[in-house]
C-alpha cells in the first residue's frame, strides 16, 4: 500500500500537469470555455477589415473573444490575452501554477498583428456555431476546440512524456502485482489442502489485492484534491479530480488484469505442498517476464528521456533567439500582385532607408535538400547581412563565427549561385563577382546559428554547419523586384513598430498615401515572433515528466529484479544453505544464475539498439550498466535473505 501510495501520488503530479495544460489552453480563471484558430490567408478579408468583422460579431454576440499573443514586452515566455471588444474581463488574473499573473489587454495591442492565431471565448457559447459557419462561409478556416478534460488528457498522453509516466505506472503495479501474488502463495496452497474453491481463493486474492489499492488511490486523491484547493483554489478542484480519477482507474483496471493474467498462470494448488515445493515456484515465469518487460522499458526509455532533455537545451535557446526578435516586424502586403508590382521602387528605397539606419535585418538559407545541388561540406548556405548577426548572437559567446576564407569555398558557391546572384543583382553584372564581396564565415563547434528558412515565412532553422555569406549593402546587392519578394516572405524584418511605420510615412507607403494613389491595398505591419515564442513554450513539462518516468520505470525494473532474485533464492535455498556453511564464496554460488540473467539482457538491449536506433546510445549504455548493476545486487540480498531465514527455521 505504501509503494501504491508512491504510484498514485506520480500519477497526481501527471494530474497536475494536466490541470495546468487544461488552464493554460482554456484559463479557468477568465471563464474559457472553447477556443477557435483563425486563418484569413484564402478568405475575402484584409487585416483591417477581418478585425473589424471580428469585433462586430463579438460584441453582437457576446462571445467573449480574446486573442492569444506572447508577452512580447516582458522578460519571460508568459502570454498575453487581447479582448478583442472591450469586456467586463479582469486586467490580471491568476494561473494554476501560480507563475506570475496572466495579463488581459485592450484590443490596441492588435493595431500590428496579423489576424490569424488562436483566440478564446470567454463568454456566450451559445451562437459559436453560427460565428464558425459565418466566418467559414467567407473563407476563413476555422479550427474548434471545446474545453475538455478527456482530450486534455488524451492530448497529454500523446506526448512521449505523459505516456511514459503512465507506462511506468502500469510496470510499477504489475511488479506489486507479482509481489502481492507471491506473498499470498503459500496461503493459497494451503486453502486449496483445506478444501476451498479454487475460484474463491482468486476471488478473495485479488479483492484484497483491489483493496489494497484503492485505499491509497482514495487517500492521495483526497490529499491531493485539499491541497489543489488550498494552494491553487476550489476552482481547479473538478477539473484536477477528474484528471486523477481517470488515470486511476484505468491504472487499477489494467493492473486487475495483469494479476489476473498473472493468478490464472499460478493456479492454486496443493500438489506443491504434497511434493514440498516452495509455493512461489509456479510465479518464477512471470517474475522473469515482468523482470525482463521492465527492463526492456527501461533502457529503452534512456535514450529518449536523455535526447529529450538535450532536447529542452535547445528549445531553451530557440526561446531566447526568438525573445530577441520580438521587437523586429514585417510589412505585410494586403494587396494583389498588380498593385504590388507597381509599389516596387518605393520598397527598394524603404530597404534602402532602413538600412542606412541599421534597422534591417536579413537572412535567406538555401538548404541542401531544398536546393538540390552540391553544398560540398556544409548542410545550408544562408545568406545575411551583419544586423541579423547582431541579433542572433546577442547572447552568446564571442567570436561564435570563424572566418571561411573565400578561396575555399569559390569553386562552390560560384557554380551553385552564380547564376542565380546575376538574375538577383541590379547591376545585371556576373553573380560570380558579386559572390566574391561577400564576407564568408562558418559557426564553431558546439554553437548553432538561427537563420531564415529561404521564403519560408519568418521560420528559423538553427544549424551548425552552415556557410554564412555576409552580404554588405541589399539594395545595392539586390534589385527592387527582388527586395520586394523577400520582404513578402519575411526574409528582411524590420526594427520597431513605430520606426516602421514612420519608414513607410517617408517612403509614401502609408494607408493615406496608398489611398491617394487610387490602391485599394495596404501594407500593414506585424510582429514575427509570435508564433515562434508560442511554439517553444510546451517543452519543459514533456522533458521533465520523462524523466520523471524513467526513475518509475527504474523503479519498477529493481522491484520485479528483486521478486525474481527472492523467487529464486527461495527455490535454491536448499542447495545454497549447505554449500555457504561449507564456506563457498557467494560469488560462487550465485555465478551461473547471475550470468544466465545477463546473458538475457544482452539481446534485450542489442534488440532496443537495433530496432530503436537510439540519438542517445550512452544513455542506453547506462541504463545496462545499470540492469549489471541490479541483477547481481538483487541475487545476493536475496540469497543472503534466504541464508538467514533457514538459519532461524522461518523457511
Amino acid at each position: 500500500m505504501v509503494v501504491a501510495g508512491a504510484l498514485f501520488a506520480l500519477l497526481a503530479l501527471v494530474a497536475a500537469i494536466v490541470t495546468d495544460l487544461h488552464d493554460r489552453d482554456f484559463p479557468q480563471a477568465i471563464g474559457a470555455q472553447s477556443r477557435v484558430g483563425l486563418d484569413f490567408g484564402d478568405s475575402q478579408f484584409g487585416d483591417r477589415e477581418a478585425f473589424e468583422t471580428l469585433t462586430r460579431m463579438d460584441a453582437d454576440w457576446k462571445l467573449g473573444l480574446v486573442r492569444i499573443a506572447p508577452d512580447q514586452a516582458g522578460d519571460g515566455d508568459e502570454r498575453v490575452f487581447v479582448a478583442v471588444t472591450d469586456g467586463s474581463l479582469p486586467a490580471t488574473f491568476s494561473w494554476f501554477n501560480d507563475a506570475g499573473a496572466g495579463k488581459v489587454v485592450g484590443r490596441g495591442r492588435l493595431a500590428h498583428s496579423s489576424p490569424d492565431g488562436s483566440y478564446l471565448v470567454t463568454g456566450d457559447n451559445a451562437r459559436l456555431g453560427e460565428f464558425e459557419s459565418r466566418l467559414s462561409n467567407a473563407g476563413v478556416r476555422v479550427t474548434r476546440t471545446d474545453a475538455s478534460v478527456t482530450d486534455s488528457i488524451k492530448f497529454a498522453m500523446r506526448e512521449g512524456g505523459f505516456g511514459l509516466a503512465v507506462l511506468a505506472a502500469f510496470a510499477l503495479i504489475a511488479a506489486l502485482a507479482l509481489f502481492w501474488l507471491s506473498m499470498k502463495a503459500r496461503s493459497r496452497a494451503l486453502r486449496v489442502l483445506g478444501g476451498c474453491p479454487t475460484l474463491r481463493i482468486q476471488a478473495q486474492d485479488l479483492g484484497g489485492f483491489a483493496g489494497a489499492l484503492f485505499l491509497p488511490a482514495a487517500a492521495v486523491t483526497l490529499a491531493a484534491a485539499a491541497y489543489v484547493g488550498v494552494f491553487h483554489g476550489r476552482l481547479y478542484v473538478g477539473i484536477f479530480v477528474k484528471t486523477l480519477a481517470g488515470l486511476e482507474v484505468g491504472v487499477i483496471a489494467v493492473s486487475l488484469l495483469v494479476a489476473i493474467a498473472m493468478s490464472a498462470s499460478a493456479w492454486p494448488s496443493a500438489t506443491m505442498l504434497a511434493t514440498r515445493q516452495p509455493a512461489v515456484k509456479s510465479l518464477r515465469t512471470a517474475a522473469v517476464g515482468i523482470q525482463a518487460l521492465t527492463f526492456l522499458l527501461v533502457v529503452a526509455a534512456a535514450g529518449p528521456a536523455w535526447s529529450a532533455y538535450r532536447s529542452s537545451s535547445a528549445m531553451a535557446a530557440e526561446m531566447a533567439q526568438w525573445k530577441n526578435l520580438a521587437d523586429q516586424v514585417a510589412v505585410q502586403f494586403g494587396m494583389g500582385d498588380e498593385e504590388m508590382t507597381g509599389l516596387e521602387p518605393q520598397i527598394g528605397n524603404l530597404v534602402k532607408d532602413a538600412e542606412s539606419t541599421g534597422a534591417l535585418a536579413y537572412s535567406y538559407t538555401f538548404s541542401d535538400d531544398l536546393w538540390g545541388g552540391d553544398l560540398g561540406d556544409y548542410s545550408a548556405v544562408t545568406f545575411v547581412n551583419q544586423r541579423w548577426l547582431d541579433l542572433m548572437t546577442t547572447d552568446a559567446p564571442p567570436n561564435v563565427l570563424t572566418p571561411v576564407p573565400y578561396d575555399r569555398v569559390k569553386a562552390m558557391v560560384t557554380r551553385e549561385f552564380g547564376a542565380t546572384f546575376t538574375l538577383l543583382s541590379r547591376s545585371q553584372g556576373p553573380g560570380a563577382e558579386i559572390l566574391s564581396g561577400f564576407d564568408y564565415r562558418r559557426p564553431v563547434d558546439g554553437f548553432r546559428l538561427p537563420v531564415g528558412e529561404g521564403g519560408g515565412g519568418g521560420s528559423l532553422q538553427f544549424l551548425d554547419d552552415v556557410l554564412v555569406a555576409v552580404v554588405p549593402s541589399l539594395q545595392q546587392t539586390f534589385d527592387d523586384h527582388n527586395l520586394t519578394s523577400m520582404v513578402s516572405t519575411r526574409n528582411l524584418l524590420f526594427t520597431g513598430v513605430a520606426a516602421t511605420q514612420t519608414l513607410l510615412e517617408r517612403n509614401g507607403l502609408s494607408a493615406g498615401a496608398l489611398s491617394e494613389r487610387g490602391m485599394k491595398g495596404e501594407l500593414t505591419v506585424v510582429y514575427v515572433a509570435e508564433e515562434g515564442i508560442l511554439r517553444a513554450q510546451f517543452m519543459a513539462y514533456v522533458v521533465w515528466l520523462m524523466n520523471l518516468a524513467l526513475a518509475a520505470l527504474v523503479v519498477a525494473f529493481t522491484v520485479a529484479a528483486a521478486i525474481s532474485a527472492l523467487i529464486t533464492a527461495v527455490l535454491h535455498a536448499k542447495r545454497d544453505f549447505p554449500l555457504r556453511l561449507s564456506g563457498r564464496s557467494w560469488a560462487r554460488i550465485l555465478r551461473s544464475r547471475v550470468a544466465r540473467q545477463l546473458l538475457a539482457g544482452a539481446p534485450l538491449v542489442a534488440l532496443v539498439a537495433v530496432f530503436g536506433r537510439p540519438d542517445a546510445p550512452g544513455a542506453l549504455l547506462v541504463a545496462a550498466l545499470f540492469g549489471v548493476f541490479v541483477v547481481p545486487l538483487s541475487h545476493l540480498v536475496a540469497a543472503n535473505w534466504c541464508f538467514a531465514g533457514v538459519s532461524r527455521r522461518r523457511i
